[in-house]
């Protein structure tokens, strides 16, 4: 398979679509709004996304929240650990 990697110019033209900016052809055949895009590249896009609608929506795991939940309650209880630790090596002299 052949990876490709998106240029800025790219980006733009995907945040073009994405964002649903009115777009419209200048006299030089480019794309005219906040950004400048090629059209081609706006074509390119437009292809991806009309492919990746065709592509079944796979349902989300029944245990999604369940496990997303777990990861954050974990992450809060390691950052609070490292408050703690940092609090009991803390050097300053008692008062």
């Amino acid at each position: 398979m052949h990876k490709k990697k998106l240029q800025s110019e790219d980006g733009n033209a995907v945040d073009l679509i994405l964002d649903g900016q009115n777009i419209s052809l200048t006299d030089s055949g480019r794309f005219a709004g906040v950004i400048d895009v090629e059209p081609q590249r706006v074509q390119s896009v437009k292809h991806v996304l009309d492919l990746l609608r065709q592509c079944p929506a796979e349902e989300p795991a029944p245990d999604l929240a369940r496990r997303t939940i777990r990861r954050i309650d974990a992450r809060e209880a390691l950052d609070r650990s490292s408050i703690l630790r940092a609090a009991d090596h803390d050097d300053r002299p008692s008062a």
